[in-house]
C-alpha cells in the first residue's frame, strides 16, 4: 500500500491507496497551487468600471454569464452606490467583473471548457497569462488518477507501472491480483509435494516392515523412526492443507481453481479485493456521471448563483430619469450592493471577501458531490474487505503444524526406556504369574489339607475305637494269660514287667498326644491350639488396608495395584505394571498420568507420593509420617514423626489361605483315643506278674523281636495281627504338633522329627518298646541310644515308604501321608486316602518310593534313651 498521503477522513483516498497502491494526494491541498494572488481558488479576476446606463434583464443576461466575451471565461455586471438603499445619481457606478478559470481544460479554440460525464483530465505545472505559476497536477491525480488505478487493477490484474499526472505506483506498493493465483498455486504445489512424498515414504516404510523389537534402541530403529516420522508429518501436512480429496468452490479472476484449502482461501481473498474495487469503480462513475468530478463546474454554479442574486437585488433597483439635459440615475430603497446570501456578507465590489467566498464555496460544493457519491461506498468497501480478509486470515494464523518434532536423540532415549519398561513389565507379569500360581497352589493344598484332616479325623475315630477295644481285650486276655502262665501265688507289680508302663498314667488328655510343650507352634503343643498361625507361622500377620495419618486408607488390590481412599471420597491408584497414577475426585472426575522413577504427585490430603527407582512408593504426610510400600510384595515400612519405624504386610486381597482348614471336621473322636488308652493302662497296671525264676524266659520278650512278635503273643484268642501304631505317619505334624501348610508344601523333611523324648501318637509311651528289650532288636532293656529312622516295614524287614500323588502342579515335594500296613482307611477297594495309587497289600518286590521324612531324622522321635518310640 502507498504511503499515507491522503487525509485521515478521506475514505475514498484511503480505499484507492489500499486497493491499488496508488498514492492519493490530500484533498485539502488539491487547489493550493490553483489560487489567484488574492487566494481565491480555481479562478482569477478583476473589476472594470463601466459608463452608467440602464440595464434591463435581457441586457443583463447578454452582458453576464459563461463565455460572454473573448479573454474571459465569465462576466458579471453590477452597480454600486455607496451602500444599500436610496441614492442619487452622483454616487451611482456601473461595474463588470471579468473572471478567468485556473486549471481548466481548453477546447480546440483555446477556450476554457468543463469536463464531461466520466471524463478524465491530466494536469501538471503551467504558467498563467500574466506569468503566474500554477500546478493542476494534484487535482488531476486525485480526480482522474484514482480512476485510472482502479481501472488498471481490474483490467490487467496489476497496478504495477501505473502513473498519472506525476503520481506513480511504486513497485513495492503495486497490487497484483495475479499474485493471488500464484500464491494459491504455491500452496497447491506444497500439498502435492507432501502427498507425493508421503506415498514414497509409505512405500519405504512398508518395505522395511513394521517396527520390530530387535530394532528398538538401535541404529536401524532410528532409521525406521525417521521414515515413520516424515511419513506421518507429511500426511499431517496434506490433511492440514485440505486432504487429498479437497475440492474448491471458488475460481480465481483469471480462471484458476485451487486444490488446497489455503489455496482456496487465497483465491477467496482475491475475489473479495476485486469485488470491492469494482464497488469503488462504480462509485466513481456515479460521481462523474454529470461532470461533478470537475471542480470548475462547482465554480460555475457558484458564479451563477451570485449573478442571480445581482439580478434580483441590485440591477432592478437602479432608476433612470430623462430631462432636457439628459438622463439621470438613482437607486431605490430596495437597492443592495452588500451580498446577504449565506456565507458572504461583503460588498459585491470587494474581491478579497465576496469573490474569494465564491471560490471557497465552489471547493466545498465539489467535496460535497464527491462525498455523496463515494464516502459511503468507500467506507463499506474498506470494512467489508477487512471483515472478509479477517475471516480468511484465520486459516493462515497458525502455520502448518509439525505433529512429531521429536529429535532422533529423544527418540533413542525414549526407545531405550520403552525397552526397559517392556522388560520390567514382562518381569512383573512373570512375577504376578508366579505369585498367582503360588497362591492357587497354596489354596489347593490348604483345601486338600482340610480334606485330609477331615478324613484323618474319621480314620482316627475308627482306629481309636478299635484301639479302645484292643485295650480292653488286650487287658483281659493278657491278664488271664499271665495268671495262667505264672500260676503262682501272689500278685507282683505290673511295673516290674516294665517300669515304664507307669508312664501311661501321664496320658491324661488329648494334648498329650502331641507330647510336652506349650503353644501351638511348639512341638509339644496341644491339638486344641490349632490356629492358622500354628499351621504355618510364615504366613505372618497378613493385615488388611493400611491406615494413614489424616484418615486415608491404603489397600493392595488383587491385580497388584495400590489404592488410597481419602476422607473426602477421592481415591488415587498406582498400577506398577503400567506406571499409571490415577486420581479420582469425589465427583467422579478421573485424572491419569504416567509416573517415571523420581516423579512426585500431590494427593488430595496434601501428602506427596514419589515413585522410587526400585518400584516402591514413598508417601510423605503433612504430620511428618513417611510410608514406603512395595506393590509387588505388599511389604510396608512406616517411619513415624518420633523416628520409630514399624513394618507390616498388606493383604493383597487373595482368597482366604485357611479355607481348607474350615473342613477339618469333627475331631471330637480323638477323645476315644484317650479313653481307649486309659482302659489299656488300667488293664495292664492291674496284672499280677510274679517274679520269674532265674533263667526262665520272660513270656513277653517276644514283643521285642520285631514287627511280628506281638502277633505271636496273641495267636490264641487275641487279635489276628497288630500293626505298630507309631509307624503311622502323622499328617498333622512333623514335630509333634499340627503340621504347617508350609511344611506340607515344601516337603520339609528335615523338620519332620520331634524333639528328643517326645512320643507323639505312642499311646504306650516308651513302655511297649521296652517290654523285654529295646525296640531295635535283641532283648536289651535300654536300647543302644542311636537314632533310628522310623519307617514302615514289611514282615521281611524291608523298609517301605509311601507317597501319595501331588495335588497341585505348583507344589514341589509335597507332604505325603504314609499309612501303616493293615490299617484300612475310609473308602473302598482296599485303598487308603494316603495311599491312593497303590493296593492295600503289596509285595516286597515292588519299587521303594521315598518317604517325605529326612534320611537322618526320626518321624515321631525317640525316647530319651535313644530307642525309637514304636510299638514292636
Amino acid at each position: 500500500m502507498a504511503a499515507n498521503t491522503y487525509d485521515a477522513d478521506d475514505y475514498f483516498g484511503k480505499a484507492v491507496s489500499l486497493f491499488t497502491g496508488y498514492p492519493m494526494p490530500s484533498r485539502k491541498t488539491l487547489f493550493d497551487k490553483l489560487k489567484s494572488k488574492e487566494g481565491i481558488p480555481l479562478f482569477r479576476m478583476d473589476i472594470q468600471t463601466e459608463a452608467v446606463r440602464a440595464v434591463t434583464a435581457d441586457d443583463f443576461s447578454a452582458l453576464s454569464g459563461w463565455m460572454k466575451h473573448d479573454g474571459e471565461d465569465y462576466d458579471l455586471v453590477f452597480y454600486t452606490a455607496g451602500g444599500d438603499g436610496r441614492h442619487d445619481y452622483a454616487s451611482l457606478t456601473m461595474h463588470r467583473a471579468r473572471i478567468v478559470f485556473i486549471g481548466v481544460p481548453v477546447d480546440g479554440n483555446g477556450r476554457a471548457r468543463l469536463l464531461g460525464g466520466g471524463e478524465l483530465s491530466s494536469g501538471g505545472p503551467f504558467t498563467g497569462h500574466y506569468g503566474d505559476e500554477w500546478d493542476s497536477g494534484p487535482m488531476s491525480q486525485y480526480i482522474s488518477g484514482s480512476k485510472v488505478a482502479i481501472d488498471t487493477l481490474l483490467s490487467s490484474g496489476t497496478t504495477q507501472g501505473v502513473s498519472y499526472s506525476g503520481a506513480s505506483v511504486a513497485d513495492a506498493d503495486a497490487v497484483d491480483l495475479k499474485s493471488f493465483d500464484r500464491t494459491a498455486m504455491a500452496f497447491d504445489r506444497a500439498k502435492k509435494f507432501f502427498a507425493d512424498h508421503a506415498n514414497t515414504l509409505k512405500g519405504w516404510q512398508q518395505s522395511l516392515g513394521t517396527e520390530q523389537a530387535s530394532w528398538r534402541g538401535e541404529a536401524a530403529g532410528l532409521f525406521w523412526h525417521l521414515i515413520d516420522q516424515l511419513h506421518k508429518n507429511y500426511d499431517s501436512y496434506v490433511t492440514q492443507l485440505g486432504g487429498l480429496n479437497f475440492t474448491s468452490t471458488h475460481t480465481s479472476r483469471f480462471g484458476y481453481t485451487p486444490t488446497s484449502k489455503l489455496g482456496d482461501s487465497v483465491v477467496q481473498a482475491q475475489s473479495q479485493l476485486a469485488t470491492q474495487a469494482v464497488n469503488l469503480q462504480s462509485g466513481w462513475t456515479t460521481w462523474a456521471a454529470n461532470g461533478e468530478q470537475d471542480p470548475h463546474r462547482a465554480l460555475l454554479e457558484e458564479l451563477d448563483k451570485l449573478s442571480a442574486w445581482v439580478l434580483q437585488n441590485n440591477i432592478p433597483y437602479v432608476m433612470v430619469t430623462s430631462t432636457g439635459d439628459g438622463d439621470s440615475y438613482s437607486t431605490t430603497a430596495q437597492f443592495k450592493e452588500t451580498v446577504d446570501a449565506p456565507g458572504y456578507g461583503g460588498s459585491i465590489n470587494d474581491i478579497g471577501t465576496t469573490w474569494k467566498t465564491v471560490g471557497l464555496n465552489a471547493v466545498t460544493q465539489w467535496n460535497t458531490y464527491l462525498d455523496n457519491a463515494l464516502k459511503l461506498v468507500s467506507q463499506t468497501a474498506i470494512s467489508d474487505l477487512g471483515n472478509h480478509w479477517g475471516t480468511i486470515a484465520d486459516d493462515f494464523d497458525s502455520p502448518l503444524e509439525t505433529k512429531n518434532t521429536e529429535s532422533l536423540t529423544q527418540f533413542l532415549q525414549s526407545d531405550e526406556l520403552d525397552v526397559q519398561n517392556d522388560q520390567a513389565n514382562q518381569n512383573q507379569n512373570n512375577l504376578n504369574d508366579a505369585l498367582n500360581n503360588l497362591n492357587n497352589g497354596l489354596n489347593d493344598n490348604l483345601n486338600n489339607l482340610g480334606n485330609n484332616l477331615n478324613n484323618l479325623g474319621d480314620n482316627l475315630g475308627n482306629n481309636l475305637n478299635s484301639l479302645n477295644n484292643l485295650g480292653n481285650d488286650l487287658g483281659s486276655d493278657l491278664g488271664n494269660s499271665l495268671n495262667d502262665l505264672l500260676g503262682g501265688p501272689g500278685g507282683g507289680d505290673p511295673s516290674d514287667l516294665n517300669p515304664d508302663l507307669g508312664a501311661l498314667s501321664n496320658l491324661n488328655n488329648l494334648s498329650d498326644l502331641n507330647g510336652p510343650g506349650g503353644g501351638p507352634n511348639d512341638p509339644g503343643g496341644n491339638l486344641g491350639d490349632l490356629t492358622p498361625s500354628g499351621l504355618n507361622p510364615n504366613l505372618g500377620d497378613l493385615t488388611g488396608p493400611l491406615s494413614n495419618p489424616g484418615g486415608s486408607v491404603t489397600a493392595l488390590n488383587p491385580d497388584g495395584s495400590l489404592t488410597t481412599t481419602y476422607p473426602d471420597g477421592s481415591t488415587s491408584t498406582f498400577n506398577p505394571a503400567t506406571g499409571q497414577f490415577t486420581t479420582t475426585s469425589p465427583g467422579g472426575k478421573t485424572t491419569t498420568k504416567n509416573l517415571n522413577p523420581g516423579d512426585t504427585v500431590t494427593n488430595p490430603d496434601g501428602s506427596t507420593t514419589t515413585l522410587n527407582a526400585d518400584g516402591t512408593l514413598t508417601t510423605k504426610f503433612p504430620d511428618g509420617t513417611v510410608t514406603t510400600v512395595n506393590p509387588v510384595t505388599g511389604a510396608t515400612t512406616t517411619t513415624h514423626p518420633d523416628g520409630t519405624v514399624t513394618s507390616s504386610q498388606l493383604n493383597p486381597g487373595a482368597s482366604d489361605p485357611f479355607t481348607g482348614l474350615n473342613d477339618l471336621g469333627d475331631l471330637g473322636n480323638l477323645g476315644n483315643l484317650n479313653n481307649g488308652l486309659s482302659n489299656l493302662q488300667h488293664q495292664l497296671t492291674t496284672l499280677h506278674v510274679p517274679d520269674l525264676p532265674t533263667g526262665f524266659p520272660h513270656p513277653l520278650d517276644t514283643v521285642s523281636a520285631g514287627p511280628g512278635a506281638l502277633n505271636t503273643l496273641a495267636t490264641e484268642g487275641g487279635p489276628a495281627a497288630i500293626t505298630p501304631f507309631d509307624t503311622y505317619d502323622n499328617p498333622l505334624s512333623t514335630d509333634g504338633a499340627l503340621g504347617s501348610p508350609s511344611a506340607l508344601l515344601e516337603g520339609a523333611a528335615a523338620t519332620a522329627g520331634p524333639a528328643s523324648g517326645a512320643t507323639p501318637l505312642n499311646p504306650m509311651g516308651g513302655g511297649m518298646g521296652g517290654m523285654g528289650g529295646g525296640g531295635t532288636g535283641g532283648g536289651q532293656g535300654g536300647g543302644s541310644g542311636e537314632r533310628v529312622r522310623n519307617v514302615l516295614t514289611d514282615g521281611d524287614g524291608t523298609a517301605r515308604a509311601r507317597r501319595r500323588p501331588r495335588t497341585s502342579a505348583s507344589a514341589e515335594d509335597e507332604a505325603e501321608m504314609v499309612l501303616p500296613r493293615g490299617i484300612a482307611t475310609t473308602g473302598s477297594g482296599g485303598r487308603g486316602r494316603g495311599d491312593r495309587e497303590r493296593p492295600a497289600t503289596e509285595s516286597a518286590a515292588q519299587p521303594v518310593r521315598a518317604s517325605w521324612v529326612a534320611e537322618e531324622e526320626d518321624v515321631w522321635g525317640s525316647e530319651e534313651g535313644g530307642a525309637p518310640a514304636v510299638i514292636g
